[in-house]
């Protein structure tokens, strides 16, 4: 998603995580190499940088010296993406947006030194903001509105894919969080191509009489009890507690849960449950995004045949109006998906 936050200046003092990925997602930067049991030493998940991923890693960490507002604080390049973190101390003159393209601009010299693009291509062309569409910001109150980049260019030998996505680091904890994200990157990656079978979209199946769009390990369907997990968000800690013992307990007994995990308590008790190895389910409410990357919570348990993501509702890049109807209907299916596999049972 290339978007921005609508009440954020980007001129402003502030911490960015900056996504921005290849043309056609082309492994230009890099060989992934690597176990992903290992956690220490030269089999510990990592990218060989290609020598265009050297010439990006020197950019980016050079953005410094063109202005001297902007510490770099991390770079994480993967063989078709980089993810980089940017904290702007002081008011800089213009948007972010036109640091990230000297950047662009500066590793498309790069690349073209080194005989990777086409002659003649055209650089690409500036972002230019349509109508906003009120996005939900994961990290903040805040609204984003859509970016849609108009390439006036060749789709061939630009590098870059028009745009970027940035996320603002705004809450205690974010940047050591993201911190552990982009180092912990190789690994989940590598998780995904050691099993394809769990990371790969199943197309569309039918349960209860709906259809949903699905990832993971359709094993789990064939399991002859199921429970779902549904906690009122008006539930003190110790009832929450409580019955996250339940399920825990239903869990170890062969029971294979199921919840969209969208209250404080379903989360919660949900996260208790997968580390515990428990199978579960989980009903997405915005269904899969391009690209989609499960959690570093579900990534462990889909890779180990634990977990199946469902969902009844196509992607949509604009803000979901009517989250609570949503969230509603996805704990009436989980009712209907286990009252139809225990009646099977």
């Amino acid at each position: 998603m290339k978007r921005r936050c609508a009440d954020n200046n980007y001129t402003e003092r502030g911490l960015y995580l900056i996504t921005i990925a290849t043309e056609g997602r082309q492994s230009l930067l890099g060989t992934l190499v690597g176990k992903a049991e290992a956690t220490e030493g030269p089999d510990k998940p990592h990218v060989v940088l290609s020598p265009l991923g050297e010439k990006v890693k020197v950019e980016w960490f050079g953005i410094s010296r063109y202005y001297h507002q902007i510490e770099v604080i991390r770079l994480c390049v993967m063989p078709d993406h980089i993810h980089g973190i940017l904290f702007v101390h002081e008011k800089i003159e213009r948007h972010l947006g036109h640091v990230i393209n000297g950047f662009k601009t500066g590793t498309r010299k790069a690349a073209k030194e080194l005989g990777l693009l086409s002659q003649g291509y055209q650089a690409e062309a500036k972002p230019q903001q349509t109508e906003p569409i009120t996005l939900s910001c994961p990290s903040s109150k805040v609204q984003y509105a859509e970016v849609e980049p108009q390439p006036k260019h060749s789709p061939i030998g630009t590098l870059w894919e028009p745009g970027y996505n940035d996320r603002l680091l705004l809450h205690k904890n974010q940047l050591a969080h993201m911190l552990a994200y982009l180092d912990d990157n190789p690994r989940r990656l590598l998780l995904k191509r050691q099993h394809p079978e769990f990371f790969s979209p199943l197309g569309t199946i039918t349960l209860a009489g709906t259809n949903f769009q699905a990832m993971g390990d359709l094993a789990l369907l064939s399991c002859k009890k199921k429970l779902a997990l549904q906690c009122s968000r008006h539930l003190y800690q110790q009832e929450i507690d409580h019955l996250q013992l339940t399920f825990l307990a239903e869990g170890k007994q062969g029971t294979t849960i199921i919840s969209p995990c969208i209250s404080r308590g379903e989360q919660q008790i949900a996260t208790a449950c997968i580390e515990a190895h428990i199978p579960f389910i989980v009903l997405l409410v915005g269904g899969f995004p391009p690209y989609y990357k499960p959690t570093p919570l579900y990534l462990q348990a889909c890779a180990e045949g634990r977990l199946l993501l469902l969902s009844p509702f196509q992607w949509q890049n604009e803000k979901i109006t009517n989250m609570r109807q949503r969230c509603l209907y996805l704990n009436e299916l989980a009712k209907r998906i286990c009252e139809e596999a225990n009646k099977k049972g």
